[in-house]
C-alpha cells in the first residue's frame, strides 16, 4: 500500500549480510559478528503542515570481512513527486583515521522501481545509492542525509517510526523531535530513554530520545518483531480510527459511482437476491477480473486511482480493489467500507498510527471482510495473511478499531489415508489419499495449480524427494475449483523404493509422511525452544491421519504404538489409536487445534510446549519389524 520514509540503511545492511552468508544467518538469525551501529542519529523537523525534514546520521563498523561486504552500500527509496532526498556527507573511516569520502561516482540514483508479477512498481520513485571505498574489516562508514517530505502521503498526517535492529549492536542512538504545538505530536518509546524538553519556542514542543543495545539471537519465525524491539513512533494522529478517517478523506474523492459502474453493477448481480448474493456476485467479478498489480504514481501509496480508470485497465493495487468493490456495491445499494490492515507477521498494533500495508472491505450489514485482491478466496472467506488481524475500518461517522475472524478448527482442515504394502526388499507401493477445507485447501491448491498435468508423475517424484525418499507416482487431482475451499489430491500407483531404513529389522513411521502440509506433524508445529522472546504462529486446525501398512509375510512385527489420547491447554487434543492384526498395522490419529487465535505469545507458548512436544514424540513413534 505505501512505504516507509524512514532511511532504510539499517535494513539493508542485515539483508546484505543474510545474502552473504545465507546458512549461518538462517541458523543463528543473528549478524552481530559482522557488522556494529556505532552510531545512529535522527533530527526529525514537524511543520504545521504537516510537511517534515528528517535528518539522519549513521555510523556502523564492519567486524569482519563479510561485514565489510554488507556495509559497502546504503539505499535509500525517495518518492521524487513528494519528497528531496540528499547525502550531505558520506565516507570511509579507515581503521587507521584517514577519511576516504564518497565521490560523485559512488552517489547513484536509479530512476523508477519496477518488478514483475503483482509486486509494487514506483516509476515516479528514486533509489538513491552510496557506496563506500575501500572498507575493510575495522573500518566503519558514516554518512549525513536530509529527507524533506513536502506533501504528505496523507494531508495533514505526519509519522516517524524507528526500531532498532535487533540482530546488530546499537551503542549510541539518538533522536530529537521537533514539532509545532498545535499538531498534538504524539510521541511513543519502549526500551529507549524519551524525556520531552523545554523548547526556547513555546509554540514548538521538543523531545529527545536515547538507547542503546546489545544483540540478540532472533527466534524462529518470529511474529510482531516491531512490537518486542526497543521503538520510538511519532505521529500526528493519536489511534488507529484517526488513521482511518484520513484515509477516508483521502480516498472519498474517487469513491463516484459513474454511469459505467452503475451498469456494470447491474449486470453483475442481475438475477441475484438477497444482500450475501448479490455482495458475493460483485466480489468474485473484481477478483476474477482486475489483476492486482501494484503501480504507485505521486501519493498512489495512499490514494487509489479513479474507478473509470481502473475499468479500463482492468488492473490495480489493493486500494484500487476495494475502491470498485464499494463503488460497485453502493451501485447495487449495498455499502461498504474500506478497512486498514497489516499483513504478514504483524497480529497486533503499534502504540500509534504508524501506517498499514494492505486495505480490505467491510460489509456492515453482512459483518462481513472480504479481500477482492485475493483471486484464490471465494466470498466470505479470508487469505490467511489477513485472518485474526487488528484493522481500522473507515465508516462514515467515523473510524473504528475491529479484529477480522480467526479460523475456526474447521476452516483449516485435512484427512489423509495412506495405503501401502511393503515387500521384503522394503520397498512400498500403494496410494494416498488427501481430502482439505478451508485454508489447507487454499495451501493445497496453490500449489497444485504450478503443475500441468503432464508434470504430474514428476511432481510426484518430487514430493518423495523432498521427504527424503525415492520413488514414483502420479497426482490426481480434477479442475480446480477456487469458489469452493475444498480439494481433493490422490497420489496413485505410489512407489517407494527406500521407505525401510534397513529392511532386515528397524523402524518405520505408522503413518509415513510426503512433503505436504496435511499431517498432523506440520499443525502442532515446533516447541523444541525452552522458550521463546517472540510470539509464533499457531493456526486453529483439524487433522484426521488414517493409515494401513501391509508388511510381506517375510517381516515379523514386534511392537506397534501405544494408543494416546492427549487433552491439554488451549484446546489442544490429539488421539491415536493402532491395531495389528497378522503382519498388517492399521490406525487413525486426531488432532485438533481450537484455540481462538492465529498467534501464541511467549506466555502462551510455554503454556501449550508440553503437550505439544508430547504429541511431536508420539507421531515421531513407529512399527518395529525384523524379518
Amino acid at each position: 500500500m505505501t512505504y516507509s520514509r524512514a532511511f532504510l540503511a539499517c535494513a539493508i545492511v542485515v539483508a546484505a549480510l543474510h545474502a552473504v552468508r545465507p546458512a549461518a544467518a538462517q541458523a543463528l538469525q543473528t549478524v552481530a559478528g559482522h557488522l556494529k551501529i556505532v552510531r545512529s542519529e535522527a533530527l526529525w523537523k514537524v511543520n504545521t503542515d504537516a510537511t517534515t525534514v528528517l535528518e539522519t546520521l549513521t555510523e556502523n563498523e564492519a567486524l569482519s570481512v563479510e561485514g565489510a561486504q554488507a556495509a559497502t552500500k546504503a539505499v535509500q527509496m525517495v518518492n521524487r513527486s513528494l519528497q528531496r532526498f540528499e547525502v550531505l556527507e558520506a565516507y570511509t573511516l579507515k581503521a587507521d583515521g584517514r577519511k576516504l569520502p564518497v565521490g560523485t561516482a559512488g552517489l547513484q540514483v536509479q530512476r523508477g522501481v519496477a518488478s514483475g508479477g503483482n509486486g509494487p512498481s514506483w516509476p515516479g520513485a528514486d533509489l538513491v545509492q552510496i557506496t563506500f571505498p575501500d572498507v575493510q574489516k575495522g573500518d566503519r562508514t558514516l554518512w549525513r542525509a536530509r529527507m524533506s517530505t513536502h506533501v504528505p502521503n496523507l494531508s495533514g498526517v505526519a509519522e516517524y517510526q524507528r526500531v532498532l535492529p535487533p540482530l546488530l549492536a546499537v551503542e549510541s542512538f539518538r533522536a530529537r523531535l521537533e514539532a509545532p504545538r498545535s499538531l498534538d505530536l504524539q510521541v511513543f518509546a519502549s526500551g529507549l530513554d524519551v524525556v520531552e524538553q523545554q523548547s526556547e519556542d513555546d509554540a514548538v514542543r521538543v523531545w529527545e530520545v536515547r538507547g542503546r543495545m546489545e544483540p540478540a539471537v532472533i527466534d524462529q519465525s518470529p511474529l510482531d518483531l516491531r512490537s518486542r524491539s526497543p521503538r520510538l513512533f511519532a505521529s500526528t494522529l493519536r489511534n488507529p480510527e484517526q488513521l482511518a478517517d484520513a484515509y477516508v478523506r483521502a480516498a472519498s474523492g474517487k469513491a463516484l459511482i459513474s454511469d459505467e459502474a452503475r451498469m456494470l453493477a447491474a449486470q453483475i448481480v442481475e438475477g441475484k437476491s438477497g444482500t450475501a448474493d448479490k455482495a458475493a456476485a460483485v466480489h468474485d467479478w473484481v477478483r476474477k477480473n482486475i489483476r492486482y498489480v501494484a503501480v504507485y504514481l505521486g501519493v498512489g501509496g495512499w490514494v487509489p486511482h479513479d474507478v473509470d480508470w481502473i475499468l479500463k485497465n482492468r488492473y490495480g493495487d489493493c486500494k484500487d480493489h476495494v475502491l470498485l468493490t464499494q463503488v460497485l456495491l453502493r451501485a447495487a445499494g449495498i455499502d461498504a467500507v474500506p478497512a486498514l490492515i497489516n499483513t504478514g507477521a504483524d497480529y497486533t498494533l503499534p502504540e500509534l498510527p504508524v501506517g498499514f500495508n494492505h486495505v480490505v472491505v467491510y460489509i456492515p450489514a453482512l459483518d462481513l471482510f472480504a479481500d477482492p485482491t485475493s483471486a484464490q478466496t471465494p466470498f466470505g472467506r479470508l487469505p490467511i495473511q489477513d485472518a485474526d488481524k487488528p484493522v481500522a475500518v473507515g465508516f462514515a461517522g467515523g473510524g473504528r478499531q475491529m479484529r477480522t475472524p480467526a479460523f475456526a478448527p474447521q476452516d483449516n482442515r485435512t484427512a489423509t489415508r495412506t495405503v501401502l504394502s511393503i515387500d521384503k526388499t522394503g520397498t512400498a507401493t500403494g496410494q494416498v489419499d488427501i481430502e482439505t477445507a478451508g485454508f489447507a485447501a487454499s495451501q493445497l491448491q496453490a500449489r497444485l495449480q504450478a503443475i500441468p498435468a503432464p508434470m504430474r508423475a514428476q511432481a510426484a517424484a518430487k514430493l518423495l524427494e523432498a521427504a527424503g525418499r525415492s520413488g514414483s507416482g502420479v497426482m490426481e487431482f480434477g479442475e480446480l475449483q477456487r469458489d469452493v475451499q475444498r480439494q481433493s489430491l490422490r497420489i496413485a500407483s505410489l512407489q517407494i523404493v527406500n521407505l525401510l531404513p534397513d529392511a532386515t529389522a528397524g523402524m518405520v513411521g505408522a503413518h509415513p509422511t510426503l512433503a505436504l502440509p496435511v499431517y498432523a506433524g506440520a499443525a502442532i508445529g515446533n516447541h523444541a525452544a525452552a522458550s521463546r522472546t517472540y510470539p509464533v504462529l499457531c493456526l486453529p486446525a483439524q487433522v484426521r491421519e488414517d493409515f494401513e501398512l501391509r508388511f510381506d509375510p517375510a517381516y515379523r512385527i514386534t511392537r506397534v504404538p501405544a494408543d494416546v489420547d492427549e487433552t491439554g491447554p488451549d484446546g489442544i487434543a490429539f488421539k491415536a489409536r493402532y491395531v495389528r492384526e497378522g503382519n498388517t498395522v492399521r490406525g487413525w490419529r486426531e488432532l485438533t487445534l481450537s484455540q481462538p487465535r492465529h498467534s501464541c505469545d511467549p506466555a502462551q507458548y510455554s503454556v501449550r510446549r508440553a503437550t505439544a512436544q508430547r504429541i511431536a514424540q508420539h507421531l515421531r513413534s513407529g512399527v518395529l519389524f525384523q524379518q
